[in-house]
Order: structure tokens, then C-alpha cells, then sequence
């Protein structure tokens, strides 16, 4: 009897392990993501003691408006929040997924989203960076945030170079980079040499980064073999922070997250030669 239990508590877990997991989302939220960093407060005053900031780029459920302002919880703080400076989804552009943010190349960002770096996506990468330094690994941010401007004069000059067709599986068109979320860190090792570099795969950084990376909230956006559904070429360096429980689901599942969220995958653009 022991056996049996043991056998069918196994099976259970390894069923657990390898489905595919479906998210849900919450239908109708009214979610709000601040423009800046954006001080909580008590009732909906300026003269109203602040019990929270609330920093930029992250969401928060709008509950009410009272005139100019905005009721909001804020992780288990509710609040008053000035709504001027609270970003609806239209005006971000991209899709939210509960609070999760997609930028791709279907889901385009507005040109006048310019959130900056990401507080929290900093402080996790600083917290793996330290581990990862325990045990002999160097780890570099070398680019994080970039603004739709610079995106868009990178873009262009890798179209000049290399042409459209190309230059699209490598670099993402302005408003349609991860960067611009704040939340897409490109990662190195010691050897600057290699970064951005097809041979920094064979590191021992990305190495230690493909094995732990998830357990700080990062997830490695475009992996090898899924080029169909990102549209990008394999990126051992680009990753994209999503929070440790959202990572871990992801890593557990091997999936994109275009399939984790059962979005369109990407469709090749043909372009004319005439």
C-alpha cells in the first residue's frame, strides 16, 4: 500500500511537472501602471500623508476615481494615487498579461512609453550578480533600458549595414523592443569582448545563467529552437526580468512567452525587392 502511494504521489508531480500550463488572467482589472515615481497616499489630497511610493513601471489596480485622482491598491496598500500619472494599456502599448507587459513584433510599444530602467529588475539583477560572484562568475548589465529614439537609430543602423530582412533577426524595430519595457537586461561576463556575441554561449557566465537566472526573476527571452514563435535568433544574453514565480513557470515549462500566454507567433514580413 506504502508503494502504491509513493507511486501514484510520483506520477502526480511528474504530470504536474511536464503539462503545459496554462495562466490565468484576470478578466476586467483595472490595472494602472505609474508614469513616475508616484507617492500613495492617505486620502486624495496633496496635503495628504504619503504612505507609499509606488515606483515607475510598476502596476497597480485602480479601484475608484475621485475626481483627479485614483484609488489603488499598491501590493497590500490602498491608497490615493494622482491618475494623471497613472498609464492606461493604450497609452503603454504592447498587451498586458495580468501584470506582466509583452513587447514584440506584433505587439508594438507607444513611441512615448519611456518608463527607464526598472527599480526591481535592477535590484534582482544586483542580488544575482552577488551570487553568481560567490562562486567565481563575473556578471555585466551591459544594456538595459533603451528609449525608442536610440532604439530606433540602432535599428536603422543595422539596416544599413546588413539590409531589413537581416537586420530584423537580430535587432527589433523601434517600439518593438523588450528594452524599451526597462525590463530586458543584456548580460555579460569578464570578457567584454563576447558581449552580444554568438560566443558567449560556450561561458561559463551563460552557463551559470541559463542554470540560475530564473531563481532571480529572469528569464532567457529568446532561447535556441524557438526563433518561429520570437522572431529573434537565439540570445544567450538577453534576458527579460517577469518576477521569480512567473520565471520559474516558464523555465519548468520550456516554454516562450508567446506560447505561455497563447499568443500569435511571429509572422516573417516579406519584403519587396522591387
Amino acid at each position: 500500500m506504502k508503494y502504491i502511494k509513493t507511486l501514484i504521489t510520483t506520477m502526480a508531480l511528474t504530470a504536474a511537472c511536464t503539462s503545459v500550463y496554462i495562466p490565468s488572467v484576470e478578466a476586467g482589472s483595472s490595472y494602472r501602471q505609474a508614469k513616475t515615481p508616484l507617492h500613495l497616499r492617505q486620502g486624495a489630497s496633496l496635503e495628504q500623508p504619503s504612505i507609499a511610493v509606488i515606483p515607475t513601471g510598476i502596476y497597480v489596480t485602480e479601484l475608484s476615481k475621485v475626481g483627479t485622482w485614483s484609488k489603488v491598491q499598491y501590493g497590500t496598500k490602498i491608497g490615493y494615487a494622482s491618475t494623471k500619472y497613472l498609464l492606461t494599456d493604450a497609452q503603454i502599448g504592447g498587451k498586458r498579461m495580468g501584470k506582466t507587459l509583452i513587447a514584440n513584433k506584433n505587439l508594438p510599444l507607444r513611441s512615448t512609453y519611456a518608463p527607464g530602467e526598472n527599480q526591481q529588475a535592477r535590484a534582482a539583477f544586483e542580488k544575482m550578480r552577488l551570487a553568481a560572484k560567490k562562486e567565481g562568475i563575473t556578471l555585466v548589465a551591459f544594456s538595459t533600458y533603451r528609449s525608442y529614439a536610440y532604439q530606433k537609430a540602432l535599428f536603422d543602423k543595422y539596416v544599413a549595414r546588413d539590409g531589413y530582412e537581416k537586420a530584423s533577426t537580430y535587432s527589433a524595430e523601434p517600439g518593438k523592443s523588450e528594452h524599451q519595457t526597462g525590463l530586458a537586461f543584456d548580460i555579460g561576463g569578464a570578457d567584454s569582448s563576447k558581449y552580444a556575441m554568438f560566443s558567449f554561449t560556450k561561458t561559463k557566465e551563460a552557463k551559470w545563467l541559463f542554470a540560475n537566472a530564473h531563481r532571480y526573476g529572469f528569464h532567457l527571452r529568446y532561447p535556441s529552437g524557438k526563433e518561429a514563435w520570437t522572431g529573434y535568433t537565439y540570445e544567450s544574453w538577453h534576458y527579460r526580468y517577469v518576477g521569480a514565480t512567473l520565471a520559474a513557470r516558464l523555465k519548468l515549462s520550456g516554454l516562450t512567452m508567446e506560447e505561455y500566454f497563447q499568443l500569435a507567433p511571429w509572422k516573417p514580413v516579406q519584403v519587396s525587392s522591387s
